[in-house]
């Protein structure tokens, strides 16, 4: 274990043997920092954080606060610089593993990042957001509270999101929308299925009966059609 003469690393903390704790970080009572992490200079850590092994926590990041909620992190994370993860009291916010969260991004309390996503610079993921795994989010993004964003998707850079965004898709454009099938995901089926839903004019629920209707149906199209049955259409940010 190093921890830098100059950090404040409180007795009722736990840090694994391996960890790195670099010059003026606070560390707080009940935070628990696992194998192989390493945090950078003036990292602010609070309340019950859990990090499992292996988080770069770059320069400048906060993670939780005093009397605030509970926050989990797992494996391989990065955090880059001033970067805020958040938990109000009695709440959970969970990051999965394998994350990438950008300089200055958030993300507010109780949402949940799965594995795998790409949270860019001065994003900000609202409160009760559920990201689903290897989503792309792009910079300066800001996802309104209790969206979801789901899995494979992207959404472009300074796009603001109110509503839910359908897995494999690419949200884009001005007024803001659904714009074509994620061009990093693309399958033949995945596009059958964009035509039937954002060509057809069909509500989203009827829309989802038709996709699984399709002769035999990926995986990920089924994926999508689960997703659509309950979700909330993405709205224009501005009329």
């Amino acid at each position: 274990m190093t921890i830098h003469r100059s950090a404040l690393v409180d007795p009722a903390a736990s840090i694994a043997e391996d960890a790195d704790i670099g010059p003026f970080c606070v560390v707080g009572a009940g935070a628990r920092i696992g194998p192989g992490c390493r945090l950078g200079p003036r990292v602010s850590i609070y309340g019950a954080v859990v990090a499992g092994r292996g988080n770069h926590i770059q320069a400048g990041v906060t993670i939780g606060k005093p009397d605030g909620g509970r926050i989990e992190i797992g494996d391989g994370n990065v955090f880059r610089e001033f970067s805020h993860i958040d938990a109000a009291a009695g709440a959970t916010t969970r990051i999965g593993s394998r994350n990438r969260i950008g300089t200055w991004a958030s993300v507010n309390s109780g949402s949940t990042l799965a594995n795998d996503v790409r949270l860019g610079a001065y994003s900000v993921v609202g409160e009760n957001v559920l990201v689903e795994d290897g989503a792309w989010i792009q910079p300066q993004v800001c996802i309104d509270p209790n969206g979801r964003v789901g899995k494979g998707c992207l959404i472009r850079i300074q796009m603001t999101v109110f509503g839910d965004v359908p897995p494999y898709m690419c949200f884009d454009g001005n007024p803001a929308a659904i714009q074509s099938v994620n061009p990093n995901r693309r399958t033949d089926p995945l596009d059958r299925a964009f035509d039937v839903v954002y060509k057809s004019g069909l509500p989203l629920a009827e829309a989802s009966r038709k996709l699984l209707e399709m002769p035999s149906p990926s995986s990920e199209v089924a994926e999508l059609a689960e997703f659509l049955k309950s979700a909330k259409p993405p709205e224009p940010a501005f009329e």
